[in-house]
């Protein structure tokens, strides 16, 4: 359930920002009672179903910390714009199905029942103070959601290629509906930061900055759910922050866009002396 408490007047006056939202049914892509045919499990390359089911160990949760930002967010709503709530809900009903079809899928390959993916999250603890300095205000937090969702497009986009590909026709549509939601957040805020804050964008690269900074300095996830790349930068070249900056700063033109090859390589880059990203 999302914990919406957004009054009917707030949503009216928020008529001239409409976020965008990729609609698709979980039930009509990965049924509750969905197998795994046994051909996917033998036809996977050596270590493929083993890596795959260590990251989904740590997606399935993080996406759930959707909904600990979410009331988080709103236990500060006055200080948000009618626009900025306005965007939240879609987001949250989008991140909680990323949940739940990251829940089935790790079910699929692991047979860990649902009950004890519910204990494990309701033990988490969930920790703001290490990225309290990107949550000052709307703007700040906008552009952290930019940051945060335009690398989540990147890395499941690696991980479709790297993992889903090889589950079958409904595993692999759970990774494209992951990259194109985290691709309409990513605009929503983008929009939203144009529309509201655009006499702050000569802050935006500082900021940025600054994220980059705060993300390889963590070196963990602190279950906030923004920054959970920290937990997986090990997978991604050296610049994947600083090109996922750029990649901001240009939907906000503020810069050009980096070159497709180089975006590319985000996706498709190599340990040395290594068939793919090993763990």
């Amino acid at each position: 359930m999302i914990a919406s408490s957004l009054p009917v007047e707030r949503w009216q006056n928020s008529w001239h920002f409409l976020p965008k939202q990729n609609k698709w049914e979980l039930d009509l892509v990965l049924p509750l009672s969905y197998k795994i045919p046994q051909q996917y499990f033998i036809n996977a390359p050596i270590q493929i179903l083993e890596n795959f089911r260590l990251l989904l160990s740590r997606d399935v949760y993080s996406e759930g910390d959707s909904q600990i930002l979410y009331d988080y967010l709103l236990s500060r709503r006055e200080e948000m714009s009618d626009e900025f709530l306005a965007m939240l809900d879609p987001w949250l009903e989008d991140e909680l199905k990323h949940y739940e079809a990251l829940r089935r899928t790790y079910h699929c390959l692991t047979g860990i029942s649902f009950t004890q993916m519910n204990r494990i999250f309701q033990q988490r603890v969930h920790n703001f103070e290490p990225i309290k300095t990107l949550l000052k205000d709307e703007f700040t937090i906008l552009v952290t959601l930019m940051f945060d969702e335009i690398g989540s497009v990147y890395s499941y986009r690696r991980d479709l290629a790297e993992y889903y590909s090889y589950f079958g026709w409904q595993i692999k549509q759970i990774g494209h509906h992951l990259v194109k939601d985290e691709g309409v957040h990513f605009s929503n805020a983008a929009e939203l930061i144009l529309l509201n804050h655009s006499h702050r964008l000569k802050e935006v690269k500082p900021l940025l900055k600054e994220i980059v900074k705060l993300e390889n300095s963590l070196g963990q996830y602190h279950k906030a759910f923004f920054l959970d790349h920290a937990q997986e930068q090990h997978r991604f070249p050296h610049n994947f922050n600083q090109l996922i900056g750029k990649v901001v700063l240009a939907r906000l033109r503020l810069e050009r866009s980096p070159k497709q090859s180089e975006l590319r390589q985000l996706w498709q880059w190599k340990p040395e002396n290594s068939n793919f990203t090993p763990y």
